[in-house]
């Protein structure tokens, strides 16, 4: 799976068609309506060294994140039953997350049962549309990436036309340190923070001038959510009074 990124209504499309392709994917693999089970049910990575819980539902395009050979894979069913054996995470350089009111992937009457189904807190509360506090503060979608392996980003293109990595590359990126780097051409610019030593997050930020934000500004308060997020949310355990963070 790969980042790049959007202007705001080709954000909007991305979600959206990642959202139709996993309602397809539960569809496809599962039989003709979608097996709620499966979306719902936890896989572990493991990234740059940590270990990152998270349900099959929160993933953009799973097929791609499984498919690391870069053959195609109609049927990844044994991939999902292997990364759900949290003693042996799978190992990948990147994902991308979808932090979404979950019950709406798909047909609201085939997934709404996902809801309960949901192992952790975070994911629940989100799934019934309890989209507030530090949770309304990290963005609706945003890649973790393995340090080690971010030249990756060399092929993730920007609105501007330059990459990724270009915006990243001379960051000094500390730990719990927000940084951006923005297009010449646009007003669109890359997000970084190392949420944990050698785990770092990526996503768009955009100055909003009809609420007088800046990129920057953006980009602090949702990195600061991200590294809580990540540390507390999606590790080996949650901690469950995240939700009620303000």
């Amino acid at each position: 799976m790969r980042y790049s990124l959007f202007i705001a209504g080709t954000i909007a499309l991305f979600i959206a068609g990642s959202i139709a392709l996993l309602f397809s994917f539960g569809r496809a693999q599962f039989g003709s309506s979608p097996d709620v089970a499966s979306l719902a049910s936890d896989v572990h990575f493991a990234i740059g060294g940590h270990p990152i819980v998270i349900p099959v539902v929160a993933l953009q395009r799973p097929a791609v994140v499984f498919d690391l050979g870069g053959r195609n894979a109609p049927d990844i069913r044994h991939e999902l039953q292997a990364a759900r054996d949290p003693s042996r995470p799978r190992k990948t350089e990147e994902i991308d997350l979808l932090i979404r009111q979950y019950q709406y992937t798909g047909e609201y009457t085939a997934s709404v049962g996902i809801c309960p189904l949901l192992s952790r807190k975070w994911s629940a509360a989100l799934c019934r549309g309890q989209h507030h506090g530090l949770l309304a503060r990290v963005p609706t979608s945003f890649s973790l990436i393995d340090r080690a392996s971010a030249e990756i980003l060399n092929h993730h293109g920007t609105v501007g036309g330059e990459t990724v990595y270009d915006q990243i590359r001379n960051m000094t990126l500390r730990t719990g340190e927000t940084e951006i780097g923005c297009d010449r051409q646009s007003r669109f610019c890359t997000a970084a923070v190392e949420a944990l030593p050698g785990l770092l997050a990526v996503w768009s930020v955009w100055s909003d001038d009809t609420q007088g934000v800046t990129a920057e500004q953006m980009a602090k308060v949702q990195g600061a959510a991200i590294v809580q997020f990540v540390r507390q949310a999606i590790g080996p355990t949650e901690d469950p009074t995240l939700i009620s963070v303000e």
